[in-house]
C-alpha cells in the first residue's frame, strides 16, 4: 500500500495504491467513494475491498476527489464535473503506474453516479460496478433535504444556498452541477460489463435494471448484508458489510 499525490501539481489528488500481489490480471481497479459521512462510514469497507482485490491480482487505486479528504481545494471551488474529471485522472494514473491496459471502476452511492458519468464513452474501461447507486443528483439532493427535515427543525441551507449536512457543506454551485446527472439518462453501451451490487431492496435499483437491461453485459444482484453498510449502532460502531464485499470481489475475480 502506497500513499501519494498525483494529477495536476496545482490541484493534486490524494491516492492510495495497492499493487497486485501477483501478475495474474491485466486489469486495474479504481474505487470511487461516496460523499461526507457516507465516505467516512464506508472507508473501512472500501479499504478491505482494495486489499482483497490486490490479493486476487488486480492493481487498485483509492483516491479523494478535489474538495474532499486530503486532495486539493475545498467544496466551494468544485463542481460535479470536476469529480468526473478526477475519476478520469485516477484511471489514467493507474494505467500508467501499473502498466495494465484495462480499468474497472467501482463506485458506491454518489461515487457510483460520478463513476458512471466518467466511464461512459471511454475505450479503456473493462467493467463498471455500481454499488447501491444514487439514481440522480436530483434524488440525492432531495434525500439529503428529507433527512435534514426529519432530524431537526433548523434550516441547514444558508443564505448562499449551501446545504450543510452532518458537518459537510454542499455549496449551491456544486448542487446545481450535480442536479444535471442521472443514471437513467446515460447510455452505458460503451462499457462491456456492468454489475449493480445491491445491499437492500429499493425501487431506484429496479429503475436502473429496467433502463439498462437492454445492455447484454448488465446484471444486478441483491446481496443482503446483516446490516446496512451505512448503519451506525447506539455506541457509534459501524457494522462491516462483508457479504457484499465478498460478492463484488467474487464477481470481479
Amino acid at each position: 500500500m502506497n500513499a501519494f499525490f498525483f494529477g495536476n501539481s496545482k490541484e493534486p489528488l490524494y491516492g492510495v495504491y495497492y499493487p497486485a500481489s501477483n501478475a495474474s490480471k491485466n486489469e486495474g481497479v479504481v474505487l470511487c467513494s461516496p460523499f461526507g459521512q457516507e465516505s467516512m462510514r464506508s472507508h473501512r469497507a472500501l479499504r478491505q475491498m482494495a486489499m482483497s482485490l490486490a490479493k486476487k491480482g488486480f492493481h487498485v487505486l483509492r483516491f479523494d476527489y478535489r474538495g474532499t479528504g486530503d486532495s486539493a481545494l475545498d467544496m466551494n471551488t468544485v463542481e460535479a464535473q470536476d469529480w468526473e474529471d478526477d475519476v478520469a485522472v485516477a484511471i489514467d494514473e493507474l494505467r500508467d503506474m501499473s502498466g495494465v491496459n484495462k480499468i474497472a471502476v467501482i463506485g458506491l452511492r454518489l461515487g457510483a453516479l460520478i463513476a458512471a458519468a466518467s466511464c461512459i464513452g471511454r475505450k479503456d474501461i473493462s467493467r463498471l460496478i455500481i454499488w447501491d447507486p444514487i439514481l440522480s443528483g436530483q434524488d440525492y439532493i432531495a434525500e439529503l433535504r428529507g433527512e435534514i427535515a426529519s432530524e431537526c427543525s433548523r434550516n441547514f441551507e444558508d443564505e448562499t444556498g449551501c446545504l450543510n449536512f452532518n458537518g459537510f457543506p454542499l455549496p449551491k454551485r456544486f448542487l446545481t452541477s450535480l442536479d444535471e446527472l442521472s443514471l437513467l439518462k446515460m447510455d452505458p453501451m460503451s462499457i462491456p460489463r456492468i454489475y449493480q451490487a445491491v445491499s437492500h431492496e429499493d425501487e431506484s435499483f429496479k429503475l436502473v435494471e429496467n433502463t439498462w437491461s437492454k445492455h447484454k453485459g448488465f446484471e444486478s444482484k441483491l446481496t443482503a448484508a446483516p446490516h446496512d453498510w451505512n448503519f451506525v449502532d447506539d455506541f457509534g460502531g459501524i457494522l462491516f458489510p462483508q457479504p457484499i464485499i465478498q460478492a463484488i470481489v467474487a464477481w470481479m475475480d
